[in-house]
């Protein structure tokens, strides 16, 4: 059963991603500079929402949820933020396997030298094999050439803010024993919408960011999809954390959505695999199945 949860929740995690390329693409707001601001709103408040409306509009978290929800969203905006600024900054393919090793190895350090997690000689055959499949599908788009220290520095702080999100979204779980989820999500997607809000105003982009929701309907539509998958998926993950060591869990995650990305690419934008991307993708299923194998 948590194998196929598991599924779930990767096929929503992509559609999450896949979403907020098109978002991307159709937003046609004055400003194109607040497009970030606004997704980082209107998502931090659809799911805050979205999750207080699947447990009823009922809120008592305990401090633990509170601690960890207020941490997490601040490591979230330092995510986000560091996304962009490394973005902005250098190889976009470099700053992935940054942010996809960071949220495989950051829980899995935590989980085993903590949380007395433990892997198997399959399981961690089946992890190297992850990692390596990711370097792979991302090989041809890397570059190092004429990128700044500044660059390295925000790819550092993404692998970082990556596991320690995931590492938060685990010890949430294992603490309240898997009660408490739309609290926790409640509270970390608000402060990350407070965060995005308050960030724009104390730049003085207020009057850009209220005239950034004027985004256009199919970019809405993008972005209304986008905060439904990730609902679907945080709550998901949340749930599927309190049955399923965090190590695995991510591994597959981040491997899962990699390679249903690129098969997207290919089907809906016609975008031709190399032979990187391919011989990744073949890695990177079978270290999935090796892993379910090992269960």
């Amino acid at each position: 059963m948590p194998i196929l949860l598991v599924g779930l929740m990767v096929l929503f995690y992509s559609f999450q991603s896949l979403f907020t390329r098109f978002y991307s693409v159709r937003y046609a707001g004055p400003d194109q500079s607040q497009s970030t601001a606004v997704f980082s709103i209107c998502y931090g408040v659809f799911i805050a929402i979205a999750s207080l409306a699947v447990n009823g509009f009922r809120f008592a978290p305990s401090w633990q949820t509170w601690l960890l929800g207020l941490v997490n969203g601040s490591i979230l905006v330092l995510y986000n933020t560091s996304i962009i600024e490394a973005g902005n900054r250098g190889s976009y393919s470099f700053l992935m396997i940054s942010g996809m090793f960071g949220g495989i190895l950051v829980p899995m350090a935590i989980g085993l030298l903590f949380l007395q997690e433990h892997l198997n000689p399959q399981q961690t055959v089946a992890v190297i094999l992850m990692l390596v499949s990711l370097v792979v599908m991302n090989l041809k788009g890397i570059s190092f050439k004429d990128n700044s220290k500044t660059y390295y520095i925000w790819c550092i702080l993404l692998f970082l803010a990556n596991g320690l999100y995931g590492a938060l979204m685990n010890l949430q779980a294992i603490a309240m024993n898997g009660a408490e989820r739309t609290e926790m999500l409640t509270v970390l997607f608000s402060v990350s919408a407070l965060s995005a809000a308050v960030a724009s105003f104390a730049q003085g982009k207020g009057k850009q960011l209220v005239q950034g929701f004027k985004m256009g309907t199919k970019a809405a539509l993008s972005l209304l999809v986008c905060c439904i998958s990730a609902t679907a998926a945080a709550n998901l993950l949340l749930y599927i954390l309190s049955q399923m060591e965090s190590s695995i869990l991510y591994t597959i995650n981040n491997g899962g959505v990699l390679v249903l990305s690129i098969l997207y690419s290919l089907v809906l934008f016609k975008e031709r695999p190399n032979k990187g991307q391919i011989i990744g993708m073949i890695m990177a299923v079978t270290g999935i199945m090796l892993i379910e194998l090992a269960a």
